[in-house]
């Protein structure tokens, strides 16, 4: 079976010279991840906010490739935020129709569903559209498979996931990763909202917050941590 190959409809802000500073403050967050990822064998970690529109996608996407094209790593960005699937709409129309949904039902392999991004280490799980049971098929005992299966076959997984304050769904993802990274939108998201998403994940599994979009804060500095 031939793999199915992708590109980016646009560029990430880690790709070549686009973004610096960015690229750099990615690569920080990764050295942080790696020393995790030894310290606890740590290789599943989902991305998430307190509420929508807070960059959760853009920055699981720059991490992701940023790992795979940099540091050589076997990468698999996975789109679990069924109800709002958003990890599509960075790749070109070719991509395959399947997708997590269809893997879970048991209707295509997961290796049916997997698509690569061309020229890289990276390989991407859409949602294969979007579902209104999604805490049924994120608890079911075949999702825990799929991700059992995965954690062998890739160096790493970035789990794109659901805000934590919306729905059900992010409390049972946060159970099945090996750790949680917030994205907070700066001078945007208030403060108790954040600490109010923080207080209902396990504290042990949060290993990072990204500061996204400090440039409101700041014209100088596009991300801060």
């Amino acid at each position: 079976e031939t793999e199915k190959s992708v590109t980016l409809k646009k560029s990430l802000s880690v790709m070549g010279d686009r973004d610096p500073l960015v690229a750099e403050q990615f690569r920080i967050f990764y050295t942080k991840i790696e020393q995790i990822s030894h310290r606890d064998s740590y290789k599943s970690f989902a991305v998430t906010s307190a509420v929508k529109g807070e960059g959760k996608t853009s920055t699981s996407f720059n991490l992701a490739y940023l790992m795979a094209h940099e540091f050589k790593k076997k990468v698999l960005l996975l789109d679990c935020d069924l109800r709002n699937p958003s990890v599509k709409s960075y790749l070109q129309d070719e991509v395959s129709v399947y997708g997590l949904i269809d893997v879970v039902k048991g209707n295509v392999s997961i290796n049916e569903a997997i698509v690569h991004l061309t020229g890289s280490s990276l390989y991407i799980l859409p949602s294969g559209g979007h579902t209104k049971n999604s805490s049924e098929l994120l608890s079911s005992t075949r999702m825990n498979k799929i991700l059992t299966t995965l954690k062998e076959e890739f160096d790493y997984l970035i789990v794109d996931s659901p805000p934590i304050l919306s729905l059900a769904d992010m409390n049972i993802i946060s159970k099945m990763v090996d750790g949680v990274i917030l994205v907070v939108r700066a001078g945007e998201t208030p403060k108790d909202i954040v600490m109010k998403a923080v207080h209902s994940l396990p504290g042990e599994k949060i290993v990072g917050i990204i500061l996204n979009g400090a440039e409101n804060i700041s014209k100088k500095y596009k991300y801060y941590y």
